[in-house]
């Protein structure tokens, strides 16, 4: 069984958002005989972490929390949860996960800031662990070990051999998802924290794209001119309504949802996208995910 303690990081001794005060509100009222522990300064020696260390002087302290997260994980059984996950209902239910767990958010793609880890340290997280070095990017080192270990198309619960279980979008969904079922146990926010202002200062402003998959994509403007946008987009993208706030001008008409290498097509009804490079001779199956999501995938 997972151990009633739920972790959580806060470096830099700034003030918490009024959103992530709520959140851990939430947790003490729907778990209310678990351990809240607090990962800072004090008990995390960040110095002994490369990638923590880079991150810690650069003033980054998502990245801190990256290496910290896991750090803790690989010595205690518990919960980890990112300080913008407000839950609806306890944790309990997810206890029996004792070979560890991961969520997905947005169909596919794994969700750093949702963990648990039981008797067993997962072999998944000291997989992510060994490649969490200077110059990486957790969430991108989550989703390539995923998809080296598991075969992961949107199921709501798929426990494998080796004990992992992943958890579908619906047990914590995002606020652009929406996708609340009888088994949501939370919704992760994603605030963002992590994003930084541009040091550039002809560089006026840096912008958030709303409900891109799977993590928002940083667009930086300069005025109303768009400056720079992250590069390795492999997809074709198109919006098919305005029912969310997505825009084809911020998008470029391009997402880099596919870093799941077996998806090669995706379509609901907001949005369709296909890859331009795949293996064409291929066996393709399709999936239809809780919320919808219709993902064309290669066997």
């Amino acid at each position: 069984m997972i151990d009633k303690k739920i972790f959580y990081c806060w470096f830099g001794k700034g003030e918490m958002s009024a959103l992530d005060k709520k959140c851990i509100e939430s947790w003490k009222k729907h778990c209310p005989d678990y351990e809240l522990i607090l990962i800072n300064e004090e008990n995390y020696d960040y110095e002994s972490n490369p990638y923590a260390k880079m991150h810690y002087e650069d003033g980054n302290w998502s990245g801190v929390s990256n290496a910290a997260r896991l750090e803790f994980l690989r010595k205690y059984n518990g919960f980890y949860l990112d300080t913008d996950v407000e839950l609806f209902k306890s944790l309990d239910a997810l206890r029996v996960y004792d070979g560890g767990f991961i969520t997905e958010f947005e169909s596919g793609q794994p969700d750093s800031g949702v963990l648990g880890r039981g008797s067993k340290f997962p072999e998944y997280y000291a997989e992510v662990y060994k490649n969490l070095v200077p110059g990486t990017v957790l969430h991108k080192q989550f989703i390539k070990s995923m998809h080296e270990h598991y075969d992961v198309h949107g199921e709501s619960v798929r426990t494998y051999g080796d004990g992992f279980t992943i958890l579908g979008e619906e047990y914590f969904p995002t606020v652009r998802s929406g996708l609340f079922t009888e088994n949501t146990i939370g919704i992760h926010y994603f605030e963002n924290t992590w994003v930084k202002v541009a040091k550039n200062p002809e560089i006026e402003t840096q912008k958030i794209t709303d409900g891109i998959y799977p993590f928002p994509r940083m667009n930086v403007y300069y005025g109303n001119k768009l400056a720079f946008q992250e590069e390795g987009a492999t997809v074709n993208f198109k919006v098919k309504n305005l029912l969310k706030k997505w825009d084809d001008a911020d998008m470029l008409g391009r997402t880099d949802y596919l870093f799941n290498p077996r998806v090669v097509k995706l379509f609901c009804k907001d949005f369709e996208a296909e890859k331009i490079n795949y293996d064409k001779t291929a066996t393709l199956c399709n999936t239809v995910t809780p919320g919808g999501l219709i993902v064309t995938w290669m066997r």
